[in-house]
C-alpha cells in the first residue's frame, strides 16, 4: 500500500507558521467534536482560528485533509504518552502492564470516545481517511507493541514465532476493554476498577502463552 498523507503543499517554515497550523488543528478538533464533520465548514474553522482560508487550504488541501491531520496529531500524542523510550527498557511483564493500562486510560477518556464516535460516523464515507487511519494505527500503536515484544524475545523473556501478529492480537485485546466506555460516553475519572483488572488479567494470560519455557 502506498503512503497516504494529508494534502499539505508545504510544511509551515517558521515558528509563527507552525503556531498557526497548531491553532487550526486545535480549532478544527473542537469544531469536529462539537458539530460533527459534515456540519462544520473550512470557512467556519478558519474564522474561529484566525488567519486566511488560502493558508488553511495550502496546509491541508481540503476538509478531509484537515480531519486527517487532526487525527494524526491525536495518535502521535497517544504514542508519546504510552510508548516513551524508557518503557522498552523495562522487563516485559512490567512494560506490557504499563502500556496496556495507559492505552486503556487514554481510550476511555471522554475526548477519546468522542473522537472514536466521530471516526465511526465518517470513516465509511471518506475512503482516504480509512486508508490513512489504518496506516497510522499500525505506525503509532502496533509497531511500538511489536518493538516491545521483539525486545523481550531478544532478551530471552518471550518466545513468539510472529511478533507482528502477536502485537496486533495484543492491541486488539486491549482495545476491546474500552468498548463499554465507548457505549457509555467515556469516563471523566479514568478507567473503572473492572477495566484495570481486566487489563492486568489480559496481560498475564498473554505472557503465559508466550513465556520462554
Amino acid at each position: 500500500m502506498s503512503a497516504i498523507a494529508p494534502e499539505p503543499a508545504r510544511i509551515a517554515p517558521t515558528q509563527k507558521g507552525e503556531a498557526r497550523r497548531q491553532r487550526l488543528l486545535e480549532t478544527a478538533a473542537d469544531a469536529f467534536l462539537e458539530f460533527g464533520y459534515a456540519d462544520v465548514s473550512m470557512q467556519v474553522i478558519v474564522r474561529n482560528a484566525g488567519g486566511s482560508a488560502s493558508t488553511a487550504y495550502q496546509l491541508f488541501g481540503n476538509k478531509e485533509g484537515l480531519l486527517i491531520a487532526v487525527l494524526e496529531r491525536e495518535l502521535e500524542q497517544l504514542r508519546q504518552q504510552v510508548f516513551p523510550a524508557t518503557v522498552f527498557e523495562l522487563p516485559v511483564a512490567e512494560a506490557l502492564e504499563v502500556i496496556a493500562q495507559r492505552l486503556v486510560a487514554h481510550a476511555v477518556q471522554q475526548r477519546s470516545v468522542r473522537f472514536y464516535r466521530l471516526i465511526m460516523a465518517e470513516c465509511h464515507r471518506l475512503e482516504k481517511m480509512q486508508d490513512y487511519l489504518r496506516q497510522q494505527i499500525a505506525l503509532q500503536i502496533y509497531a511500538p507493541l511489536e518493538r516491545c515484544l521483539r525486545t523481550a524475545c531478544a532478551r530471552g523473556e518471550l518466545q513468539i514465532d510472529d511478533p507482528e501478529q502477536a502485537a496486533r492480537m495484543l492491541g486488539n485485546l486491549i482495545n476491546g476493554i474500552s468498548q463499554e466506555a465507548r457505549i457509555e460516553g467515556g469516563y471523566a475519572d479514568g478507567p473503572l476498577e473492572r477495566d484495570r483488572v481486566s487489563c492486568s488479567y489480559s496481560i498475564r494470560m498473554f505472557l503465559r502463552a508466550f513465556r520462554s519455557r
